[in-house]
């Protein structure tokens, strides 16, 4: 919390929560209710959150004076209570009331945006855990969050008590959606889209291709970069670091080339097995057109039948011709004793 030593010399007159609220860069902080604070209920689960708890609750509500509490440390986590106590207050109706006032003065301040024109704004913490964030300003115009403008004094210890140093979770995530829930009236429009600032040069408005093309540059600016370092990284993958008496290779280029090879290798499988489909494929269309390897196979077997059939049959030709030329010429033998006799007889006669 936005607390200095320095400031606790404000004055001793006035009540604690006032002295509080009106420190520089408190502005957004209201006064709680000094009932609200003595009812235990609405203060369940805070006594761990803070040291000293009874001493601080005491301390805020000047039960016990500013000079019985020098203690730089339970003044510092008085503050951290009373924003603790603040962020519950803010969302009761009685809180609500009191920051409605603050919202209509503009005590928060107005959105930075120009299109918004001076809208007025709500704190609002990002986190609701102490510590976490400093406190923000949300616009319900353009729904965006911002810093909130630095406190600006002549003493430097003005500027340390500033809104940046204030705890976003003394505000909460709730209060800014709760408060224009309850009071509807004071929503604004939207921002129209037509509203948004529109680049130019020299009068021309800057395409979007301008836009690609610088971050398309960047992209491979980064990337150069990288093959660049992977350059250098190979460049280095020959040397190894010794741990030891043993030599161990270097992790990454371990990996590389593992994945390179498991690559390589998958690569190898897919083609290999892509050809022996190919492979059947085509075997698989021969068969069925008759003129794979069986099928020549059958046809050779089959022309050897046909040539040893034909060579049977001239076989049995030749066996019958010779059987016929063996016939005739007996046959002529006998005709031709038959004749030689017939003239030995006729010699005999004459010679008789």
């Amino acid at each position: 919390m936005a607390y200095n030593e320095d400031s606790s010399a404000s004055g001793h007159d006035e009540p604690w929560i006032q002295w509080f609220c009106g420190l520089k860069g408190h502005e957004m902080f209201c006064e709680v209710e000094r009932s609200y604070i003595e009812d235990g209920f609405n203060l369940y689960g805070l006594r761990a959150c803070v040291s000293n708890f009874s001493d601080c609750l005491d301390l805020i509500l000047d039960r016990i004076g500013p000079d019985d509490s020098d203690d730089s440390h339970l003044t510092q986590s008085a503050c951290t209570l009373y924003g603790l106590i603040h962020a519950r207050y803010i969302i009761t109706a009685h809180g609500l009331d009191a920051m409605y006032n603050k919202y209509a003065a503009k005590e928060f301040g107005t959105c930075p945006l120009v299109q918004c024109a001076g809208q007025p704004v709500l704190p609002v913490g990002l986190k609701d855990e102490m510590g976490a964030d400093t406190v923000k300003i949300f616009c319900p115009k353009c729904q965006c969050v911002y810093h909130p403008p630095p406190v600006r004094s002549r003493s430097s210890h003005h500027n340390n008590a500033g809104a940046a140093g204030v705890d976003g979770a003394a505000f909460g995530t709730t209060f800014p959606h709760l408060f224009l829930m309850t009071f509807s009236n004071l929503v604004p429009d939207r921002l129209p889209s037509a509203s948004a600032y529109v680049p130019r040069v020299f009068g021309f408005r800057v395409h979007l291709s301008a836009r690609q093309r610088t971050s398309t540059a960047a992209s491979s600016n980064s990337a150069s970069s990288r093959v660049a370092d992977g350059k250098a990284i190979s460049k280095r993958l020959p040397f190894t670091r010794r741990s030891g008496t043993t030599i161990e290779p270097v992790q990454d280029a371990v990996d590389r080339k593992s994945v390179k090879g498991e690559e390589e290798a998958s690569t190898k499988e897919g083609l290999a097995q892509d050809k022996s489909n190919d492979a059947g494929n085509d075997a698989n269309s021969r068969s069925s057109k008759g003129t794979g390897p069986s099928s020549k196979q059958s046809k050779g077997d089959d022309a050897k039948d046909d040539e040893g059939s034909r060579k049977s049959k001239s076989s049995k030709r030749g066996r019958n011709a010779d059987a016929d030329n063996s016939s005739k010429g007996t046959g002529n033998g006998a005709v031709d004793s038959n004749s030689s006799s017939k003239r030995r007889r006729k010699a005999d006669n004459g010679n008789t």
